[in-house]
């Protein structure tokens, strides 16, 4: 009878001794990842970098504006300028001192330059008097913030103070020929008041403030650069009533007016002495004269010949 011949384990030795330095060892064999997963994820990561880069596109400056009352206001009102919305507000929050509050709105890309030096913002409201009527848009559709832009070569800013009402002249022309003028009272005048020459307006008041000694007003305004020829140290100012009234015997009661904004808003008017002789030098920024509260005949017949620039 053939007996079983013995298998592997039963011919090795039960228990002879292991070999000198002979230790198990453990194979582990890497896991192989499919490249088939790592191109939707490369896909979506460049989905995702141009979906971001286009959002930083249209993107604009975030700036910050303080307004005292910013009442009608809300995120998602609009800053408009020239009729074209601007910037949107995005988030609204009281100061610390609960003073004021402070506005944080984003300018469209394409309107980056208005974050300057100078630029003013306010809030549109409805407005009638007699000098202005504005904002009336405002009575039916949602009030919005306005401005006036500073110089497009100033220097980039992120923090602007508002204005509490529409400014009432444009921005200063810094070669504007700058006046002051000296009077007993203000009267009607204002910020905005036109400064003309033969009824032409050729400037206009930009402040008035007490004298030093609080005995009279200050009166400063801007004239054009380009009339600024007309003025020499014998100018006469003087304030233009708008309206005139004439009574004669024979002829009755007549009343002659300027125009129609004359008879809204108060003005001044000047003249030059018609001879070279007696008209003085040109004057620079910050030389003073008197404001009259008339003219006299002789200074409305005075009609020298002065180039003025383009």
């Amino acid at each position: 009878m053939t007996e079983p011949s013995p298998t592997p384990e039963a011919a090795k030795p039960s228990n002879g001794p292991e070999p000198a330095g002979s230790v198990p060892t453990a194979t582990i064999r890497r896991r192989r990842v499919s490249t088939f997963w790592l191109v939707p994820i490369i896909a979506l990561g460049v989905v995702g970098y141009l979906m971001w880069s286009q959002t930083m596109r249209e993107r604009g400056p975030m700036i910050a504006i303080v307004f005292d009352d910013a009442g009608g206001i809300e995120p998602g009102s609009e800053i408009i300028h020239r009729g074209v919305a601007v910037g949107v507000v995005r988030e609204m929050a009281l100061s610390g001192d609960l003073q004021s509050v402070s506005v944080s709105a984003e300018l469209r890309p394409d309107a980056a330059g208005l974050a300057v030096e100078g630029t003013r913002f306010w809030v549109v409201r409805p407005e009638v008097s007699l000098q202005r009527i504005a904002g009336l848009e405002t009575l039916v559709g949602p009030q919005y913030i306005a401005l006036q832009p500073g110089d497009p070569a100033g220097n980039r800013v992120g923090s602007f103070v508002a204005l509490d009402a529409p400014p009432r002249t444009a921005a200063a022309d810094t070669d504007a020929l700058r006046l002051t003028l000296r009077s007993d009272r203000l009267g009607n005048l204002a910020p905005g008041s036109p400064v003309l020459y033969r009824e032409i307006p050729v400037g206009v008041v930009r402040d008035a403030v007490l004298s030093d000694d609080a005995t009279g007003v200050l009166v400063t305004i801007d004239i054009e650069p380009r009339y600024a020829p007309l003025v020499h140290t014998q100018t006469k100012f003087w304030r233009t009533a708008g309206v005139g009234f004439d009574f004669g015997l024979f002829t009755g009661l007549s009343v002659e007016a300027d125009s129609l904004d004359a008879l809204l808003q108060a003005s001044i008017s000047f003249a030059t002495p018609e001879r070279e002789s007696k008209r003085g030098d040109r004057v620079e920024s910050g030389a003073s004269f008197e404001l009259e509260d008339g003219a006299d005949e002789d200074w409305l017949e005075w009609m020298p010949v002065v180039e003025v620039g383009e």
